[in-house]
């Protein structure tokens, strides 16, 4: 029985260190997958606040191709990725994607691994963003 307990008193601390609950008061990471249509809504919401920002991380060339309105662009595949966003605002909200979502969600790991709080990642990238009928710059 005292087996039980401690996995069960260590899934707990396991638990608390991933929602923050052990990080002497920062705020819990939130990261959550966006369809297309949740994402296109949080943008018109979101979009004229200064806190939130759209990231691009696919490379300058498909970036220029095409883009979803107002986004930033940091090539995740170029080395100095994980200082560039060192320097981004670890307290915004950023919309990651990419072109199909792998790349966004590595890059939303290094973000989590950076301090940042609050990340969405599009479901799909730009491929179903199109796919849905919403327009690239």
């Amino acid at each position: 029985m005292r087996g039980a307990w401690a996995c069960a008193a260590l899934a707990a601390l396991v638990v608390a260190a991933l929602s923050g609950g052990c990080t002497g008061g920062e705020e819990p990471t939130t990261v959550r997958d966006l369809s297309v249509e949740e994402a296109h809504a949080l943008i018109e919401e979101r979009g004229d606040d200064p806190s939130f920002v759209i990231l691009d991380v696919r490379t300058r060339d498909e970036y220029v191709a095409g883009h979803i309105e107002g986004a930033i662009n940091l090539d995740y595949y170029d080395p100095s990725f994980a200082a560039a966003v060192g320097a981004l605002d670890p307290g915004d909200t950023y919309l990651v994607y990419c072109r199909s979502g792998v790349r966004s969600a590595a890059a939303i790991d290094i973000m989590v691994k950076k301090g940042f709080s609050d990340l969405y990642n599009l479901e799909g990238g730009t491929v179903a963003w199109t796919a849905a009928g919403y327009p690239l710059a």
